[in-house]
């Protein structure tokens, strides 16, 4: 065990590089500002953060001074400059910048940026292609280090989480049974996912072809719970990172979930020390130094142990709206004939006018829309519609504003009007 768990520092680097430039490109840090007013207009808290919604602070000046610290810290770790600060910068404030739109009402899953980014800074991930090891290297010749534990532990629970994403979801299609491939709930989820991006459809119709949707959802029951053991065997990992390459490629075609900011982190799976040094871009190293060794992995031991567990528990539970553990999307469930949304109607000029609030939403807009129109309290209501004042400058004027729930058909073959209206909150 203790050989199969050892690792090489040069894997790790590379894992430390890409996670941090993954969250230097992903826009869900960007936008998080912009999310801080409606999180803190509507303050629905996901399953592990409700008892910090009364006094965590969701504005968006927090949130830009939160990104002012990530921003230069991520950047750092990516250099590998000051990486164990850095390391520990990031992670703090990027749990704080993902977790603050999750307060909208929905839970966007990026929580693997957050568990990577926290094993990352309870590890020696600066030990290699880094500019600490440079600088250390000008003030004497030193041996680059070997293999150890340290390296290899935090890479293998890399392994491990990505596996759990994989396994729980798919488990859960399994409790179902096979109707959710061939009994029409994997055709109503695809409906309803092409329904929130106001009726887009992709270019290959899986719904029109008999037989292959149904092959595809059994083919994704049969993959998705076998990733973990699949990563875990070595003669297995390459064939299984290939297949759920093909897997986000086949949700991003056909579903328009993308998952950029997990397959970019694949990787991880790459042993990059051999192929370095079969490319001779890679010297030797010196054996696995044999002090110090506790106190290097039992950092990232504990945090790797907390992070497993977490993500175990709550993929179990199937409790999906959680930060910052959750189950990944499961899609298990069975979902209505009819899509609910909001519309908002108003005077502006003297005249009447109507907005679909759903036409153009993005994901996380859908989310807010579906949490407001099926839980329709009227104070969030009143606080959401101020922020959306303050977003679109033809409501400034507005008078006699109502917000109504709607629905629609999901089903792209029939008509999208609205099929009945209700009157949720007037103004």
């Amino acid at each position: 065990m203790r050989g199969y768990l050892q690792g090489s520092p040069v894997d790790l680097a590379v894992f430390r590089i890409t996670v941090f430039v993954v969250v230097l490109l992903s826009r869900d840090v960007y936008e998080a500002p912009t999310w801080a007013a409606t999180a803190d207009a509507v303050r629905a808290a996901p399953f592990g953060l409700g008892w910090l919604a009364p006094c965590l602070p969701l504005s968006p000046a927090w949130t830009w001074a939160a990104l002012a610290v990530l921003v230069p810290s991520a950047l750092l770790s990516v250099l590998g400059l000051f990486t164990r600060w850095a390391t520990v910068l990031a992670a703090a404030s990027l749990s704080y910048v993902l977790a603050v739109p999750q307060f909208s009402g929905t839970v966007i899953h990026t929580h693997h940026l957050v568990w990577f980014a926290v094993l990352l800074a309870a590890s020696p991930c600066g030990d290699a292609l880094s500019v600490d090891t440079w600088l250390r290297a000008r003030h004497g010749p030193r041996a680059a280090p070997g293999e150890a534990v340290a390296y290899g532990l935090p890479v293998r629970v890399a392994w491990v989480l990505v596996g759990l994403i994989f396994l729980f979801p798919g488990l859960w299609k399994w409790r179902v049974g096979l109707d959710w491939a061939l009994g029409g709930t994997l055709r109503d989820q695809l409906y309803w996912k092409w329904a929130e991006y106001g009726g887009w459809r992709p270019r290959l119709r899986v719904d029109e072809w008999p037989g292959l949707l149904e092959a595809g959802g059994v083919a994704v029951m049969l993959f998705e719970p076998l990733v973990l053991l699949g990563v875990l065997v070595p003669r297995l990992r390459p064939w299984t990172v290939g297949a759920a390459l093909l897997f986000h490629a086949a949700t991003a075609l056909v579903f328009r979930i993308h998952f950029s900011s997990l397959w970019a982190c694949y990787t991880v799976f790459i042993p990059w020390s051999r192929v370095l040094a079969r490319a001779g871009l890679l010297g030797t190293t010196a054996g696995e130094n044999p002090t110090g060794h506790v106190r290097r992995w039992l950092p990232a031991t504990v945090v790797g142990g907390t992070l497993v567990l977490g993500a175990s528990v709550l993929g179990a539970a199937g409790i999906q709206y959680g930060f910052p553990f959750a189950c990944y999307p499961t899609f298990h469930t069975r979902v209505p004939a009819e899509i609910p949304a909001l519309e908002l109607e108003a005077h502006v000029d003297g005249r009447l006018v109507r907005w679909d609030l759903a036409s153009g939403a993005s994901q996380r807009e859908w989310g807010t829309l579906w949490y407001l129109a099926l839980r329709p309290e009227p104070s969030r209501i009143a606080r959401w519609t101020e922020v959306l004042r303050t977003r679109h400058p033809e409501l400034t004027s507005a008078e006699h504003v109502r917000v109504f729930r709607t629905w629609r058909a999901a089903d792209p073959r029939a008509s999208s009007e609205v099929l009945r209206r209700e009157l949720l909150w007037a103004q």
